[in-house]
């Protein structure tokens, strides 16, 4: 019922905009043909010191923070937990270029990836893997997050980000939709909280990295373009390359 609600609300603020590609989303998660409704990690059967339940994001609040940024093709976005992709919807109206998600519930990347190909949303991978076993960061210089689980794991993930921007130095932003581990991301000193954003439900930080120089640790100047890295964990299962409708 919160969701609809929340949906419903969304519709018509929309309507009010005339984004009517927006819209359209909105109306097929009502009627039921888009699943993003939430779920718990019992249902998933998923241990509750890797993963958090699943909740959307995607929507008007995350639209307006990533309108803030200048994103151009030579931009890319990962999200990690991506669950039913969600906020892989809303990235998708950012001409990034490339937007991955990152799941560790086989079922969640499988319900992502047929929301995604309803929608006829083509430029989007779905990876399925424990997140900290995720190798390919060099790609990226955008990084979406919306609580998706423990310390233990968050810390895991930050530092692979640590040790990717020592590999290829370059600015990488990071935002975090209910920052419950906040002191994970800025324990080892590479990034730092930039700015908090407002939210209906939670808040958004935004974190940006120092790159370590003769003259001390500053903030990196100029995004540059990503980067690959052939260092792909076995463990993560490409679950679909592209979708198409």
């Amino acid at each position: 019922m919160r969701l609809l609600l929340r949906t419903i609300k969304n519709g018509l603020a929309l309507l009010f905009k005339g984004d009517l590609r927006e819209i359209g989303v909105r109306a097929r998660i009502v009627l039921g043909q888009i699943d993003l409704k939430n779920v718990t990690t019992e249902e998933l059967n998923l241990p509750a010191d890797r993963a958090h339940s699943y909740a959307d994001s995607g929507g008007d609040a995350l639209e307006s923070v990533f309108s803030a940024f200048r994103i151009t093709p030579a931009d890319s976005v990962i999200d990690f937990g991506s669950g039913k992709g969600g906020a892989l919807i809303t990235l998708a109206k950012f001409p990034f270029g490339r937007i991955t998600g990152v799941e560790m519930s086989p079922v969640l990347a499988e319900i992502a990836r047929k929301n995604l190909a309803l929608l006829k949303i083509d430029c989007v991978d779905i990876v399925c893997c424990d997140a900290t076993l995720y190798g390919e960061l060099d790609r990226y210089n955008y990084v979406y997050l919306f609580n998706p689980f423990p310390g233990q794991v968050m810390r895991g993930v930050i530092r692979n980000l640590e040790e990717s921007v020592a590999r290829h130095p370059r600015k990488v932003t990071i935002v975090y939709l209910n920052p419950v581990c906040h002191e994970e991301v800025v324990a080892g000193s590479v990034f730092y909280k930039v700015k908090e954003l407002d939210h209906p439900e939670h808040a958004y930080f935004v974190y940006a990295n120092r790159s370590r120089s003769r003259s001390g640790n500053r903030p990196v100047a100029g995004f540059g373009r990503p980067m690959d890295n052939v260092h792909t964990k076995e463990a993560c299962r490409q679950v679909e390359v592209r979708y198409v409708g």
